[in-house]
């Protein structure tokens, strides 16, 4: 959810302690464990939030596009380091406040504050709802859903992933090993074919991949 508030209504005395910051694809706007600091507002392009684990995996599990916050639920909880890793995907342009800047703009500006508690709220509520069911789900059911989010409602004869194996891994939360045995699996039932390396789907396919699964069994 963008965050709805006017840029041109911000007060002229917190646009003076800001800083817009350009961010190169790969590049980390804030890091896991890193201080909180900082808050930073996306003015244009993508972020990817991630975790990683002492596993070595990482686990993907939003996205920010323009509009949106970075480090505000650190700040207002009073956390002295940032939870998650938030890196650029494209070019990214961004905003960037200190947290006390940021924390006076929230006290000094309502309509802000409530834009604010409603991002908030919007991020918070889909990550409390599908946490649960994403840890206990089977790797091979966690990669069939994936399949289909991905596919969604594409018109197309035949489908193909460009994303890489290690990005669905990440993305999914699990490692590039088990994504292969899935990428198997699922092509085994008929499920998915490959193209070069990359998993496609034939319009039939894509029928059959949306029809409800459930694998029982991890991977």
């Amino acid at each position: 959810m963008k965050l709805e508030y006017p840029l041109d209504k911000m007060p002229a005395e917190i646009l003076r302690h800001t800083t817009r910051k350009i961010f190169l694809p790969g590049t980390a706007v804030v890091s896991k464990g890193g201080r909180a600091e900082h808050v930073y507002l996306i003015l244009k392009g993508s972020i990817r939030v991630s975790n990683e684990f002492i596993s070595g995996q990482r686990y993907t599990f939003a996205r920010l596009d323009t509009m949106e916050l970075i480090g505000d639920l650190e700040v207002l909880a009073s956390q002295a380091v940032y939870s998650a890793t938030c890196e650029a995907t494209v070019s990214c342009e961004c905003l960037s406040m200190s947290a006390a800047t940021f924390m006076h703009w929230m006290k000094i500006d309502s309509a802000f504050a409530v834009a604010v508690a409603r991002q908030l709220a919007s991020k918070m509520y889909p990550t409390s709802n599908e946490n649960g069911r994403i840890k206990f789900q089977p790797s091979l059911d966690r990669l069939h859903d994936y399949l289909c989010k991905r596919l969604g409602d594409i018109d197309t004869d035949l489908f193909i992933l460009h994303t890489s194996r290690q990005q669905i891994a990440d993305d999914i939360g699990t490692s590039v090993k088990t994504v292969n045995r899935g990428v198997t699996k699922l092509k085994e039932a008929g499920l998915i074919g490959l193209l070069h390396g990359k998993i496609a789907l034939t319009r039939e396919q894509q029928v059959r991949i949306q029809e409800p699964f459930a694998s029982s069994e991890d991977i």
